[in-house]
């Protein structure tokens, strides 16, 4: 009796657990229905296009600047000595080897891959990562998503000194990169 009581109360907290937010009219695929779900901020307002990719990334002037659009790559400034770009590629990258672009892009040493997970941003599946290595003579980590369809490839990102990077810090870079909108 006492095992059935604690079945029916599992059964019934798995009932009440919270269930993914789905936009509507896109079925979520099995696999992916447990994502962590990311949205972009209210704040996000000003929004740059990337060129040729449909893609669009909205952002908070208060805390980001942008400091030069060349198509291909767009670059911010922001305080507390972080740096943001976009990339985009007229390839389709695997997004597990899309970290693998940033590393060699940027030519870190000892390029460690920290963490990396996908998640949903804006309704859309990225893969979401953590990269550290040595830029020049210095520690860096480079907090990213990336997201690859249709022979393109699209990766913001933001790079930080590792000495510089404090739980604040990559909260609000990953509240900047929540302001990415992939592009159908």
């Amino acid at each position: 009796m006492k095992y059935a009581l604690y079945a029916l109360l599992v059964m019934f907290l798995a009932s009440c657990a919270p269930k993914p937010a789905v936009p509507p009219g896109k079925p979520i695929p099995p696999e992916k229905a447990y994502m962590e779900e990311r949205f972009k901020s209210k704040d996000a307002v000003d929004r740059v296009s990337i060129a040729g990719t449909g893609t669009s990334f909205y952002y908070d002037r208060r805390l980001w600047t942008v400091k030069s659009d060349e198509g291909s790559r767009i670059e911010f400034n922001a305080r507390r000595f972080t740096n943001a770009q976009i990339f985009s590629y007229d390839q389709a990258v695997p997004m597990t080897d899309i970290y693998r672009k940033l590393v060699e892009d940027y030519g870190l040493k000892e390029a460690q891959l920290l963490e990396s997970e996908f998640i949903r941003v804006n309704g859309e599946v990225v893969v979401a990562n953590k990269i550290e290595g040595k830029y020049g003579r210095k520690q860096v980590v480079i907090l990213s998503y990336g997201y690859s369809d249709k022979g393109r490839t699209v990766i913001p990102h933001a790079h930080i000194y590792k000495s510089m990077l404090r739980d604040e810090t990559e909260a609000e870079i990953v509240d900047f990169l929540n302001g990415f909108v992939a592009g159908k």
